[in-house]
């Protein structure tokens, strides 16, 4: 991975779960809030579903911090509506599929073809200040560090 705390995260716009609203550009959050891109691997895994639900339990932590969660994977927006519906998750699941362009584009395709677990913060200001790749794609993120990280945008 070649992005690194204190860069410019990449811009992309990207389609969210069937009927959830219009595609989602990640400069439209510049100046206004900051935000947390949370790779995942695949919609109906089982660490994919216990990670996700987390951020939505921790929804009041991420609303103090004026922190908009996104969740990306190339799993479709189909597969993204049916899964957020069944996981209770209401924050927007986006679509990086078929092109993979995002998940390129952050340094995080799997030689499986799917995106490596990471979450990734970033500022108001379109910067990057924490990342976390873990090693393996069953493997979680420290969630403590996340929330450490979050805490120090307050």
């Amino acid at each position: 991975m070649t992005l690194a705390v204190g860069d410019e995260a990449p811009d992309f716009e990207l389609p969210q779960a069937l009927d959830a609203g219009d595609d989602i550009k990640l400069s439209d959050y510049r100046g206004k809030s900051n935000v947390l891109l949370c790779f995942y691997p695949f919609d109906f895994s089982g660490p994919c579903g216990e990670q996700l639900p987390v951020y939505q339990a921790q929804s009041e932590k991420f609303e103090s911090a004026n922190c908009q969660v996104l969740g990306i994977s190339v799993d479709s927006k189909f597969s993204h509506a049916a899964w957020a519906e069944k996981l209770g998750v209401e924050y927007p699941l986006l679509s990086d599929f078929p092109a993979k362009n995002t998940v390129q584009s952050y340094g995080l395709l799997h030689e499986g073809g799917f995106s490596n677990r990471a979450v990734i913060l970033i500022d108001k200001e379109g910067k990057v200040v924490h990342i976390q790749v873990s090693p393996t794609p069953p493997e979680l993120p420290d969630n403590d560090a996340l929330y450490t990280a979050l805490e120090s945008l307050s």
